[in-house]
């Protein structure tokens, strides 16, 4: 043991304590080029000069005063170490950087929370938007079609979005990727045989829609429907060979959930955001959209309300005192776990509350996972109940900020007599 300590320190006292970074300041790029960081990940740092040692105590403090765990603090240090060693601690980082290195030392966890400290202190330089992964399943599976296929394809994307009618509702790409997994099928069968949608006829279309049942049937239509239609639009088809069609669609009624499975729900959490989540879908039919869009100025606590904001329009919660007293308990546990942070949004979470990002759509739907429930049956069953307590769709209307269409739907299910046709 004691030769093993003094051939250590001989070790520490042959490096150098001070070490200059590995780029000179000012020194200009070439060109770009795609660097192998995979020496660094078990490479021996040398000793960081002041400024690097500057930078990683303020990164600590920041880490800190954010309550981050010490298994995220550290892989997120020694990117910093890295670059900072690499580059020089004045600098001003690139985000594609630092992410690669992250990625070759395998740190766990995500690295928005150093992007967001270098932010802060405006050494960051960030990333141009990556392409939508909708978009990007668009965009491959148009291109696998034959040339005038695809073209013609294209201009129907073009359409929905907006190229041609600039004044109309733009699709967004989620939606199209819905569509040409509908078209997936007739497009197959049609690309056999025909050069251009062109040749598409009404009786392939019906073939096509008939091939399926039930919403399917339904949803290939409408797909098939927005592509002639744009086609049409832009001249590129002469006739629609679906104005002929016409599918049905079977409404689903809502259905109620057993008293047994609903009691207790509050209970299968300790947690104060999931219990927030839990009481605010089970007692004002919140949805999953509403619970991750709301931020802190939407909190009237002095009035006991939470102000939710639609495309639509907005709507008033009005809470009662089980959901005030938990929106308190997390407001509180909030600020105790993240004091300093920057996130404006009511629900934050380790990976949020560094961002100003809302919290996934999975987390808000997880929660319901112990009590073996869904969000949207949770949040079907209170609009139900309310609609057994009234023949009134206008009180659905103002209770919960529906639509009347869907007001009506939840009445029909309620009170059967009422979804009889009126008599002439």
């Amino acid at each position: 043991m004691a030769n093993g300590s003094a051939a250590r320190r001989e070790l520490r006292a042959d490096r150098p304590e001070l070490s200059p970074p590995a780029v000179l300041e000012g020194q200009a790029t070439i060109f770009e080029i795609e660097r192998d960081r995979r020496p660094l990940a078990g490479a021996l740092l040398p000793a960081p000069l002041p400024p690097v040692k500057a930078l990683l105590t303020d990164f600590a403090r920041y880490t800190s005063e954010n309550r981050w765990h010490q298994k995220v603090h550290e892989p997120m240090a020694r990117v910093l170490r890295v670059a900072a060693t690499w580059l020089g601690a004045g600098t001003v980082f690139r985000e594609d950087d630092l992410r690669a290195m992250h990625r070759v030392f395998g740190g766990t966890g995500r690295i928005r929370g150093l992007l967001a400290f270098l932010n802060q202190r405006e050494q960051l330089v960030t990333s141009p938007p990556r392409r939508n992964r909708h978009e990007t399943f668009v965009q491959r599976t148009i291109a696998a079609f034959p040339p005038r296929i695809s073209d013609e394809l294209g201009t129907w994307v073009g359409v929905l979005r907006g190229a041609s009618r600039p004044h109309h509702r733009v699709t967004d790409y989620a939606t199209m990727r819905r569509y040409l997994i509908y078209l997936a099928a007739p497009l197959a069968d049609w690309t056999t045989r025909y050069t251009t949608l062109r040749q598409v006829t009404e009786a392939d279309v019906t073939a096509a829609v008939t091939a399926v049942k039930g919403p399917r049937a339904h949803e290939r239509a409408v797909a098939i429907r927005s592509l002639f239609r744009a086609l049409k639009h832009t001249k590129l088809v002469f006739a629609d060979p679906t104005r002929g069609v016409r599918v049905t669609r079977q409404e689903l009624l809502p259905t109620t959930l057993a008293p047994d499975r609903l009691a207790g729900l509050l209970e299968t959490s300790s947690k104060p955001a999931t219990r927030l989540v839990l009481a605010l879908v089970a007692l004002h039919a919140t949805t999953g959209s509403d619970l991750r869009n709301l931020v802190l100025c939407d909190v009237l606590l002095t009035r006991r309300q939470l102000l939710i904001r639609r495309p639509h329009g907005r709507h008033v919660v009005h809470l009662d005192n089980t959901t005030d007293d938990l929106l308190h308990a997390w407001l509180r546990y909030r600020h105790q776990r993240w004091p300093r942070t920057v996130n404006a949004h009511l629900l934050v979470t380790r990976q949020t509350a560094s961002a100003t990002d809302p919290v996934s759509a999975a987390y808000v739907y997880r929660r319901f996972d112990p009590a073996g429930l869904t969000l949207r049956a949770v949040r079907a069953d209170r609009i139900l109940d309310e609609a057994r307590e009234t023949e009134d769709p206008v009180h659905l209307v103002r209770v919960f900020g529906i639509s009347i269409t869907t007001a009506m739907k939840y009445i029909h299910a309620a009170h059967p007599h009422r979804a009889r046709p009126v008599p002439r």
